[in-house]
This record gives structure tokens, C-alpha cells and sequence, in this order.
């Protein structure tokens, strides 16, 4: 076998094996291009209907933490502390408690 035979037989296996893979490739890649194509229609006809939607509902949520924050700040001490002696005579009121239930 000569170099011009072997380059011929590996051109062959190689043309081969591309044109495997190319017919796998041209099976599925119209059913590719057909789901990108409507997912890129979808998108545009929806984008000017979804946007403002999802942008208001940004809006409302932030709004609402906002809301729940000046709340929280606000009742954040409505009771004031407790001295230690309430602090003393609420942890005994617990402990005598938690040692009746149990028995």
C-alpha cells in the first residue's frame, strides 16, 4: 500500500464518519431551529405584555418589604425592657412551670 492509497482510505473513513455525522445532525437540527424560532416569537409578542407586568410586581413586592420594615422599626421596642428583678421572678414563674408538667 502506497501513501496516496492510505491517504485515500483515510479521506474515505473520514468523509465517512462526517457524513454520519452530519446526517444526525441535519435529522434533528430543523426541530432545534423550529423550538428557538418560537420560543424567539413568543418572546418578542410577549415582552410588551410580561415586562410591565413583572415590572409592577417588582414594584409591589419592594414596596410591601419596605412597608414591613418601617413597621417592624417602629414597634420594635413598644414594651419597654424589663428590670432584673422582673427578668428574676419571670424565669422563676418558667422554671416552677416547666418542673410541674413533669410530673
Amino acid at each position: 500500500m502506497t501513501l496516496v492509497e492510505a491517504r485515500n482510505l483515510n479521506a474515505q473513513a473520514t468523509n465517512q464518519m462526517n457524513s454520519f455525522r452530519g446526517n444526525l445532525y441535519d435529522t434533528f437540527k430543523d426541530r432545534r431551529y423550529a423550538a428557538l424560532f418560537l420560543i424567539a416569537l413568543g418572546a418578542l409578542v410577549l415582552s410588551p405584555i410580561l415586562l410591565p407586568v413583572m415590572g409592577l410586581c417588582v414594584l409591589a413586592r419592594g414596596w410591601s418589604a419596605f412597608c414591613l420594615a418601617r413597621a417592624n422599626r417602629r414597634n420594635k421596642l413598644r414594651y419597654s425592657p424589663l428590670s432584673r428583678d422582673e427578668l428574676r421572678v419571670a424565669r422563676s414563674k418558667l422554671l416552677n412551670n416547666r418542673s410541674r408538667r413533669s410530673l
